[in-house]
């Protein structure tokens, strides 16, 4: 495990201490941006670790553009209805967080990418495309329904509003099930809500006629000036993003089949001329199908039950809620004896129409005999596709029998009881690097390597690095952008 820092003016790294007890937490009031040139980001990183739900299993992502046309988002409920996830533009990522319509202006100067799209330029009727950056993510579904959601937004509106440059984006699905006119078969299913109509400047806008368009490139079948309720004027205005108009939250969704091989794209282009930016922004964890999960809680940081003390919570969930019940069967197996070391579980319980979880409890039972650490296993079909297990120690009790001496309580009278057990409790987990780190040149990333060993479970879940201390000397902390990193790639921003 790691920590990366990188700072655009000279710091000196004092020290790291990780702890494992204090919740960490950060607030921001307007929306930030890190662009996929930044480390540790990079345009896959962002479709596996924030973009990426449950439900489908990625086999291969690419990505074409440059990587500053990319980047991750945060605190963007006030300014697109989405709170965080992925921007795709046809500019620079970083710079869609002003106002006005100079700073899409000057991502123009930083992202000029001329590709040939096939399916955009069926979108776009034949336009030539400038600035494109497009996804292709190869994945297998495990339910019947993918589904995310995007926000469109552009600097062409609202004065090319019915004119040519009508920039585009588009989700092309292929695979079984897929005969649309696109590449392999594919369907573009970033639609208008309730319409077969791609979601472009020309669909989706004000309901009016730019200074430079002309009524018959907003006439069926090239456009409309129906939608003006899907759609938001942020012209001349100091609310991000720096878009002069964007559209309402959409759901994009597909009928697949589970277990089978699809390709969807995410593209988006300039039209005709590179000037005046679009982006595309996508929620994160929202690419995926429904899947029930499981989830162990204990009251021990290790993630163990103990003989006749507190219980354990298994939690069976679902992605969002059902119109009728949900049946979860589940199998009981290890070491530990199901109904003789713990409370009998029956291996089945419902989830009732209109909730999303139900959850068992495994109450330890204490027999008096010393025994070895023992193992209970929870395994459940997540899908038609696989399975999932969750694993729970029981070990002995290790609390020993205090001593009382029997004494006569007459009714009545009042008995003050007062004593201690001799309990050792392992204390707080935590892992330093006191080695001082320079940033020298500015702008440079550097990486402090934290040796982390003895903690279980190896897969962190949520709130367990609960404080990460640092000792900066720095005339600007708010420069920074510090990220802990694990050994996999996967990261925590911790400031940005």
């Amino acid at each position: 495990m790691n920590l990366i820092v990188k700072s655009s003016t000279l710091l000196k790294w004092c020290g790291i201490n990780l702890c494992w007890l204090l919740t960490f937490g950060l607030h921001a009031q307007t929306m930030e941006v890190t662009g996929a040139d930044v480390p540790p980001y990079s345009p896959e990183i962002l479709i596996r670790d924030v973009f990426l739900g449950s439900g489908v299993d990625v086999l291969d992502i690419q990505y074409e553009g440059v990587n500053a046309a990319v980047g991750y988002f945060n605190n963007g409920n006030d300014a697109v209805g989405i709170d965080r996830g992925i921007i795709l533009t046809t500019g620079v990522a970083e710079k869609v967080t002003g106002t006005g319509r100079d700073g899409a202006q000057d991502n123009n100067d930083l992202n000029q990418m001329f590709r040939n799209e096939v399916d955009l330029e069926i979108t776009a009727g034949g336009a030539p495309l400038r600035n494109v950056a497009k996804y292709t993510i190869r994945f297998i579904p495990t339910s019947d329904t993918l589904q995310f959601r995007y926000v469109f937004a552009s600097e062409e509106y609202p004065e090319f509003v019915c004119s040519e440059f009508n920039d585009v984006f588009g989700f092309f699905i292929s695979g079984p099930g897929f005969n649309g006119p696109y590449e392999n078969g594919g369907e573009n299913i970033a639609l208008v809500p309730e319409t077969i109509l791609p979601v472009t400047i020309n669909n989706v806008n004000n309901g009016q006629i730019g200074v430079w368009g002309d009524i018959s490139n907003c006439t069926a079948p090239l456009g409309t000036l129906q939608y003006a309720n899907l759609f938001n004027d942020n012209q001349d205005s100091q609310v991000q993003p720096v878009f002069d108009g964007y559209t309402n939250v959409f759901t994009a969704q597909a009928i697949v089949q589970p277990c089978q091989e699809y390709v969807i794209k995410l593209a988006i282009a300039d039209v005709t001329d590179e000037g005046y930016d679009s982006g595309v922004f996508l929620e994160a964890k929202s690419f995926g199908t429904s899947q029930l999960f499981v989830e162990a809680k204990t009251a021990s940081s290790d993630g163990a039950i103990a003989e006749g003390c507190a219980e354990g919570l298994i939690t069976f969930s679902l992605a969002r809620p059902l119109n009728e019940d949900f049946e979860v069967n589940y199998n009981v197996f290890g070491t530990a004896t199901n109904g003789t070391d713990y409370d009998f579980l029956p291996g089945m319980l419902t989830i009732p129409a209109g909730q999303t979880s139900a959850s068992i409890l495994i109450t330890p039972l204490e027999d008096f005999t010393p025994e070895s650490l023992e193992t209970i296993f929870i395994e459940i079909q997540k899908d038609i596709c696989k399975k999932d297990t969750v694993l729970v120690y029981l070990k002995d009790n290790e609390l020993q029998i205090p001593d009382i001496l029997d004494t006569v309580i007459c009714p009545g009278t009042e008995v003050t009881l007062d004593g201690e057990l001799p309990v050792q409790l392992e204390g707080p987990k935590s892992f330093t690097n006191n080695t001082p780190l320079p940033v020298v040149p500015a702008m440079t990333a550097i990486r402090s390597d934290i040796v982390v060993s003895g903690v279980y479970p190896y897969v962190l879940r949520s709130g367990m690095i609960e404080s990460v201390c640092l000792n900066i000397q720095h005339n600007n902390p708010e420069d920074l952008d510090i990220y802990l990193i694990a050994p996999n790639g996967k990261f925590i921003p911790l400031s940005t």
